[in-house]
């Protein structure tokens, strides 16, 4: 039978069962009962009684959020792959600086048991180094793409300081944020995964000497396509060995592809397939602008290249300054030949775009 998991390192301090529970109650307490810090709390409760069995959510970005249950067997076994692909060992520090109402915050505690690593908890909000002491180093850190920016507009040279290694998640690297990191103290790499594969199932290396085009299984994983050209992911350390997704990619070998974008966004424009994840990752560092690429209707091409941007100004004063901003990166068939300006987008509560 599953057991519970029962030892934890918080800032130096080793717990043990109701102890763990005390200090998730006493951060709570002391951070007004926000949000971030409830989730830990919560998910420390799921962790610590019954069997360990843990509950998450899908992100909702291609249709309502999808409740799953995570087998503590799964749990251990995905937390032992980390450690073993990043070579991390008992004491290792490790911050948690993901919210823990998705998988790869809830990850980030389980490691910790698993491995037994030291982590150090903050609000996932307000710049990962605005929230912590100057004197903080870290072994490893899991982020989103626009922490990792974040952090690098604050102070490149602190953040080379105090992290070794920084995995990136939550969705598509930008080519510049990208280009940013290639001279960056520190190693990045862009995991690919998702909550029925436990978080990252292959990794990239996105600076330095060992830098990679391609993304890399780790463990025993493989990759096949399926009819669509869709990823579909072979994990013989979960109790579910088979796991088709929504992705396209071009499958080098049985280790190794490159994403290319979802199967439900692809544009097809005169022939052509067009992914819109690939214009905005070229697109995100020019406009100045919030946006996304989507499929509209053209008598001639079938389907053509549409832009959306969120902004407050008329359409009317945005169109001509994104389309010369364009011209600049992408190729005559990529550029849009609709683009709407709207004053918000519709985002799922973890920040992504719901297109």
């Amino acid at each position: 039978m599953p057991t519970p998991f029962t030892t934890l390192t918080l800032d130096g301090q080793r717990l043990e069962g109701d102890a763990i529970l005390q200090w998730a109650d006493a951060l709570v307490a002391s951070h007004n009962e926000a949000r971030w810090a409830v989730e830990v709390r919560d998910t420390l409760r799921e962790l610590c009684t019954g069997d360990g069995t843990l509950t998450a959510h899908t992100s909702g970005t291609t249709g309502p959020p999808k409740e799953l249950k995570l087998h503590p067997n799964d749990l251990r076994s995905s937390a032992r792959l980390t450690g073993h692909t990043f070579h991390l060992k008992h004491g290792d520090r490790a911050l948690l600086c993901l919210p823990c109402s998705f998988v790869a915050g809830k990850l980030m505690l389980v490691r910790g048991f698993v491995i037994g690593l030291d982590l150090h908890v903050i609000d996932p909000a307000g710049g990962v180094l605005n929230n912590l002491r100057t004197t903080d180093r870290f072994r490893c850190a899991a982020m989103v793409p626009n922490q990792l920016h974040r952090a690098l507009q604050d102070d490149r040279a602190r953040l080379e300081r105090q992290f070794g290694t920084i995995l990136l998640g939550g969705g598509p690297v930008s080519s510049a944020l990208e280009e940013d990191v290639q001279d960056l103290g520190v190693e990045v790499y862009h995991g690919y995964g998702s909550t029925e594969t436990l978080t990252h199932v292959a990794l990239r290396r996105l600076n330095g000497p060992r830098r990679q085009e391609w993304s890399h299984a780790i463990g025993d994983i493989t990759f096949e396509l399926d009819e669509r050209g869709c990823l579909v992911v072979h994990t013989p350390h979960l109790r579910t060995k088979d796991h088709v997704t929504n992705d396209v990619v071009e499958l080098l070998d049985e280790r190794r592809f490159r994403w290319l974008g979802r199967h439900d966004n692809v544009i097809l424009s005169g022939g052509r397939k067009i992914f819109p994840e690939q214009l905005e990752a070229r697109t995100a560092g020019v406009l100045p602008y919030a946006h996304y690429f989507t499929a509209r209707p053209d008598d001639k091409l079938g389907e053509c290249v549409g832009l959306v941007v969120e902004t407050e100004q008329p359409a009317s004063v945005v169109v001509p300054e994104v389309m010369d901003l364009l011209a600049g990166v992408l190729e005559d068939w990529e550029m849009p030949r609709r683009v709407t300006a709207v004053s918000a987008f519709d985002r799922t509560t973890s920040g992504k775009l719901r297109r």
